[in-house]
């Protein structure tokens, strides 16, 4: 996962366009044909492959970096001297004080909540906040009613309305007010979005990869006609849980169809953004703001993906007895679930 793949600049869900945009133009929002916005798609990334450009197909390497389909800078265990709890211990012994269960909350039988939860789970941990009460919220309604219930506050970074949960939103403006006297700062990435979401602009962003990457594998003749019609018409969960098993067999959904969709965007209703405990960092590349962050109990928790920081209200010295273990990835600490085994494609302990 080399560090240039890491963090796919769409980031706005209300703006569909903007995936297009960053191939020259924004068409959907043109009234265009969608035959047209495919075939533009489909020429952008082949333009982009020299295996594929010359009429080729490497089954060796990936679409755009040329490294093995999924390949990444491997994630390094960072050895703190503390040894983690194992996550799922942890996280039972949290939600029985909320008077819930693992299964309540992700069913075993369900792989994408599983999946979802070992790869987001860090935020069910937050502390003085309320975390989500499911891995994946299934509808608009649900999510309305569960940000009602939570509350949050709101803030103008510049011209940009954020909205936080209360205390995250607190800890969030004394970490801005520090790094400001160290003639810092730090502010939103791509602005209001780098707050709270809705569930509508999660499935947005569903469809900005889902779409260009079933066009890219039906091009490249790893999916059929067939196989393509009956993906597009699924029930959403199934949808979702098709992807990850066709990830399995490296054709991805991620932007640069390298790694997994859940490394580029989070599937629809399991965003943190939803929980209103994640904030998009413009500064997530300046260690001092990071340090500052994580001061007030923000962490870098989603492999992969920098600019996104997660509210868990803790010390960073007590998250290894809250089953999250440090891996580095290119000189940035991720705090991630200490499951004892991954499903994550491509990513290893």
């Amino acid at each position: 996962m080399a560090s240039v793949h890491y963090y796919d600049r769409l980031s706005h869900p209300n703006l569909v366009g903007r995936y297009c945009g960053s191939g020259g133009e924004s068409l959907s929002r043109r009234g265009r044909g969608v035959e047209f916005l495919k075939a533009l798609v489909i020429f952008f990334l082949l333009s982009t492959s020299p295996a594929l450009s010359h009429g080729k197909q490497n089954s060796t390497t990936g679409p755009t970096t040329g490294k093995p389909p999924g390949e990444m800078t491997k994630p390094t265990s960072v050895n703190n001297g503390d040894s983690p709890a194992l996550f799922y211990e942890v996280l039972r012994k949290s939600l029985r004080k909320r008077k819930t269960t693992i299964e309540g909350i992700c069913p075993a039988a369900d792989p994408v909540s599983r999946r979802v939860l070992e790869d987001y789970g860090a935020i069910f941990l937050a502390k003085n906040v309320m975390p989500p009460p499911v891995c994946v919220f299934t509808s608009d309604e649900e999510v309305s009613r569960f940000q009602e219930r939570a509350g949050y506050a709101s803030e103008m970074f510049g011209f940009d309305e954020v909205e936080l949960q209360p205390e995250a939103m607190k800890q969030l403006l004394k970490a801005r007010e520090e790094a400001q006297k160290e003639a810092l700062d730090i502010t939103p990435r791509d602005g209001a979005e780098a707050g709270r979401r809705s569930f509508e602009d999660s499935l947005q962003l569903w469809h900005t990869r889902f779409q260009p990457a079933l066009d890219y594998w039906l091009a490249q003749g790893r999916l059929t006609q067939g196989q393509v019609a009956s993906l597009k018409n699924l029930p959403l969960r199934s949808q979702i849980a098709e992807v990850l098993e066709l990830e399995k067999t490296g054709i991805y959904f991620s932007k640069d169809l390298s790694k997994s969709i859940l490394y580029s965007i989070a599937a629809p209703g399991t965003s943190q953004h939803i929980a209103m405990l994640a904030f998009d960092v413009n500064e997530f590349d300046n260690p001092r703001v990071r340090e500052i962050l994580a001061k007030h109990g923000w962490f870098q928790t989603v492999l992969s993906d920098l600019p996104h920081f997660t509210y868990l209200g803790l010390k960073e010295k007590d998250l290894p007895k809250h089953g999250l273990k440090p891996v580095e990835v290119d000189g940035q600490v991720f705090w991630i679930p200490n499951v004892v085994s991954s499903t994550t494609p491509g990513v290893t302990d």
